[in-house]
């Protein structure tokens, strides 16, 4: 319940603050004014990428998912842990707590620990992979173009670029090394221990340290599986590829055509790197300030600040509102259900 209450709150914060910069900025009647002028074919062509976005990461989490655990309606339930990881990736820090959120609603729904806690590993290797390999084109076809228009873009990349490779590192070493795996678990039991956060320490303990075997023989499969792991991927490539995309339908809404796809897409897959390096939900701030650095390449000096508006409303602010559903009233509902 209190976690649910901060979460509330974080939303609640980071939304007035969203719309209090933009209507300062523009003000209200100008905001609507421009907003009534753009071709709604091309929003309309955004909103479904977005939604294109969230089914083919749904469909990478069902192909793991359906590999090592059988289970009623996994479809559904796919799209449900998607949507719960989604709204909390949004509300925490570095996205930090979408994974162990949809951990929690995996146990809930009576699929093991270990198994779980396989799924998300082995589908966090993909998509860090593939979010490596997408970076590393863009560097190769559009960085002198971005780096000769933007001021320090190089150390943007870097910085970036090299927090997506010691993530990448560290989950592979916590998939194959059990020792780093215990030493961190007991780590964080002497820690829940001291604060008195949790009981019959090593009663659990002893309980998650059998998940974890579960969790490293799972983790081991990811090599006997090739073809799980290709759809995986082609399921984790297209989803970044129509998220990446919809910068270019915002452009496309307000009239412009000079711009091409291919330069607009790799503007987003560099600002999405930069966005790794925001220690805060959603990267706060450093997003909106990051999409005007890059895309003021593209946009007006008059029509940036309302791009920025739809871009986050369609990228950022309805992952939060749909994935609340599920992780805010859908609970309860089903709580209510069952005590009945």
């Amino acid at each position: 319940m209190k976690n649910k209450i901060f979460n509330s709150i974080v939303v609640i914060v980071s939304s007035c603050i969203f719309l209090s910069f933009f209507l300062f900025t523009k003000g209200l009647n100008s905001l609507i004014k421009e907003l009534k002028t753009l071709n709604a074919s091309w929003i309309l062509l955004a909103v479904i990428l977005m939604l294109l976005f969230w089914v083919f990461e749904m469909l990478a989490l069902y192909i793991i998912t359906k590999t090592f655990y059988k289970t009623s309606n996994l479809l559904i339930k796919s799209f449900k842990f998607e949507m719960i990881g989604q709204f909390f990736g949004a509300v925490t820090p570095f996205s930090a707590g979408s994974h162990p959120a949809q951990l929690y609603a995996m146990i809930e729904s009576e699929i093991p620990a270990g198994i779980a806690g396989s799924i998300l590993m082995i589908k966090f290797i993909i998509h860090q992979a593939i979010n490596i390999v997408i970076l590393a084109l863009s560097f190769l076809f559009k960085f002198n173009y971005f780096n000769s228009r933007i001021n320090y873009f190089l150390y943007f990349c870097i910085s970036g670029l090299v927090v997506h490779v010691m993530i990448m590192i560290f989950a592979i070493l916590f998939s194959i090394n059990d020792k780093i795996t215990k030493n961190i678990l007991i780590f964080i039991f002497k820690v829940l221990k001291k604060f008195r956060l949790i009981k019959n320490t090593e009663c659990t303990y002893k309980k998650i340290e059998i998940e974890l075997e579960n969790f490293h023989k799972n983790a081991s499969l990811i090599t006997k599986n090739i073809k799980m792991c290709i759809y995986a991927s082609i399921f984790t490539f297209l989803q970044w590829i129509t998220f990446f995309s919809i910068p270019y339908c915002i452009y496309r809404s307000f009239g412009f055509n000079s711009a091409d796809i291919l330069t607009m897409i790799t503007a987003q897959i560099f600002l999405i790197n930069f966005m790794a390096i925001i220690p805060l939900p959603g990267a706060v701030g450093g997003a909106e300030g990051g999409f005007y650095l890059i895309y003021s390449l593209f946009f007006k000096s008059d029509t940036i600040i309302t791009a920025i508006f739809i871009w986050r409303i369609l990228t950022y602010y309805s992952s939060i509102a749909i994935g609340s559903i599920f992780t805010l009233v859908l609970p309860n509902s089903n709580l209510k259900k069952n005590k009945n």
